[in-house]
């Protein structure tokens, strides 16, 4: 049961230094608690006050007790880097107990709170300390004991039964002894909080990369999990993740029992989002986002407030690491997400080295909506008898996007794309435009502005962390009429409100482009991806007929008629029917012919 931390906390006189956020108390408490409970500064924080957590602190005669404000007009306006109030945006010099979000005072935690649990069965603001301390113990056990058991309802269910809906679904799995699929998140016996906050978030039925990866997951096995873009994945590893924190022991500072790798920061800011969405609520969970273009002294900071869950890019995690801040012993649960991208040269080492500092004996959930046979090695090599899972044909577009190919020459891509923004049945706002090169989007963007008078911004790694956050809520708000953008958008983000995509440059492989285009089909919802195409992508012409054609989507007759195109076909046949020799079975009938064949191609060596 989460104990309150004092309504007093002691601060050094220095202002300039970077503030401790501080856990804030319901309001119900009017005293303050011993000097045990009391959150020091980072530079008091030492081993030996960790290792004696009953030991007096002396007070310094240089510092000062202050109360926690009670109203947020006398919190001051936050400075670059510190954290924010999610209510009112001053200094968020408090952390919420109850979700784990900063705020400024103790006003602002009751409209939060007000906001983010209305719905839930329990009293927030119960004057009863018994009545709470009932709550609290009722959920601890909850989840302490909890253990995942298939239910009865799936048990019942014939084999038939279950290979009909995994053909109906196209799940398609491969391992030994892998778990039924759930048919509904009440199937898995969780906590009652977390149901409460699955129903909240808008989860009341699983998808299908839900169904089999969730039961899955919570049985401890690894996973290389393989779905279309938007199909729901992050929740697939994330209910195992917070379920595998709630069993684990009270994380000691700095030492997380789950992790979650992304490629990117955009990516790992709303993973934590959802995090957040599914914990609230539960004891003693707390999450910590790691990742760079942000300061660095908060994140450190956070790692001290007894951390359950990290979320972070590799290479701001291999900093941390190399200063001792966090560590990594303790880690039960990892998972890598768009697992191609980080699996590849250049993240892969950082991945291997962030890795050595992990117990052998975890968990590891690897996902992403395209994962290639090379990626697909190394990723069975990180994984120990893992449960592969596909969802629907892999490594193909999302069906729910229509996809329409274009052939437009460099110097008409832009008029083009004005005719798009300018036809009424086609553009639909917020737009996203991909480009290849950050110049480009920038260039792209100011044209958009000038002649077609929208409101356009561009995104790409030059902009500050604090413009990408910004420029990311504006998409999802609908602040934006376009965004021009590279990759930095093409992966795992939930762009909900995006039913237009542009791929204004072609990507440099399907597998971006499969990422891309689904960026206008997200759960469930169906959009559209236009994609510009000429002879400088002819590298890819066999690839796009491959993917579009069955589709039922019209090609352009100057890619169907290219002799790019021919080429690339007859060479992909000459591949197919040298397979094919090679695989030829030895039977009575044909083995004298085989060794032929072997003698012939002896002698002409």
């Amino acid at each position: 049961m989460f104990m309150p931390r004092s309504l007093k906390l002691k601060r050094a006189p220095e202002s300039h230094q970077q503030n401790p956020k501080r856990s804030k108390p319901t309001p119900e408490d009017t005293v303050s608690t011993s000097p045990s409970d009391i959150c020091p500064p980072d530079e008091t924080v030492n081993t030996e006050t960790e290792e004696e957590p009953n030991q007096t602190e002396t007070e310094e005669p240089d510092e000062e007790e202050e109360p926690v404000k009670s109203f947020k007009k006398n919190q001051r306006w936050p400075e670059p880097g510190e954290p924010v109030c999610v209510m009112c945006g001053r200094y968020g010099e408090y952390i919420c107990d109850k979700t784990d979000n900063d705020v400024c005072s103790l006003e602002c935690k009751a409209s939060h709170l007000a906001k983010m649990c209305l719905g839930f069965g329990e009293k927030v603001f119960s004057k009863d300390p018994q009545e709470g301390s009932k709550t609290s113990n009722a959920s601890n056990t909850d989840t302490e004991s909890y253990s995942y058991k298939e239910d009865g309802f799936i048990s019942e269910l014939t084999e038939e039964q279950i290979k009909r809906v995994q053909t109906e679904l196209a799940i398609v799995t491969a391992g030994s002894e892998v778990c039924r699929p759930i048919i509904e998140f009440e199937h898995c016996n969780f906590p009652t909080a977390l149901r409460l906050n699955l129903k909240k978030a808008g989860y009341e039925a699983p998808t299908p990369i839900q169904m089999q990866m969730v039961p899955v997951g919570l049985t401890g096995r690894d996973v290389i999990a393989t779905a279309d873009t938007g199909s729901g994945k992050t929740v697939a590893f994330l209910l195992p993740v917070v379920m595998h924190a709630l069993q684990s022991q009270t994380a000691s500072p700095s030492s997380p029992t789950c992790l979650v790798l992304t490629p990117t920061r955009e990516l790992a800011i709303q993973i934590e989002t959802q995090t957040k969405e599914l914990v609230m609520g539960l004891p003693n969970m707390r999450t910590a986002l790691l990742v760079g273009g942000m300061p660095l002294p908060p994140q450190l900071h956070r790692l001290k407030q007894k951390i359950k869950i990290v979320i972070a890019t590799p290479g701001r995690l291999i900093e941390i690491l190399k200063q001792k801040a966090v560590r990594l012993d303790d880690v039960r649960a990892i998972v890598v997400d768009e697992a191609d991208t980080m699996l590849k040269m250049g993240f892969q080492q950082q991945v291997l080295e962030i890795l050595e500092h992990v117990p052998e004996d975890h968990q590891t959930l690897l996902t992403s909506a395209t994962i290639p046979t090379g990626t697909e090695q190394l990723a069975a090599r990180l994984t120990r008898d893992p449960v592969s899972i596909t969802i629907g044909r892999k490594n193909q577009p999302c069906a729910n996007v229509r996809q329409i190919v274009l052939w437009v020459e460099e110097p008409s891509k832009k008029k083009k794309l004005f005719e798009i923004l300018n036809d009424r049945k086609l553009y639909q706002p917020p737009v996203v435009v991909f480009v290849d090169c950050k110049l480009g989007a920038d260039l792209l963007c100011e044209a958009v502005q000038k002649v077609m008078g929208l409101n356009a911004v561009a995104i790409h790694s030059d902009k500050t962390q604090w413009e990408r956050n910004k420029i990311v809520k504006g998409l999802l708000e609908g602040q934006f009429e376009v965004v021009v953008s590279t990759g930095i958008l093409g992966r795992g983000l939930d762009l909900v409100n995006v039913k237009l995509v542009v791929n204004f440059d072609m990507p440099a492989n399907m597998d971006e482009y499969v990422h891309q285009i689904g960026r206008a089909g997200r759960l469930g919802h169906r959009g559209t991806a236009i994609t510009f195409m000429n002879n400088n992508n002819k590298r890819l012409f066999l690839d796009i007929v491959n993917r579009v054609k069955p589709t039922g989507s019209l090609l352009p007759p100057q890619l169907l008629n290219s002799p790019h195109l021919f080429e690339q076909q007859r060479r992909a046949k000459q591949r197919s029917n040298h397979r094919e020799e090679d695989d030829v079975i030895g039977t009575k009938s044909n083995l004298i012919d085989i060794i032929r064949k072997h003698d012939k191609r002896a002698a002409r060596k």
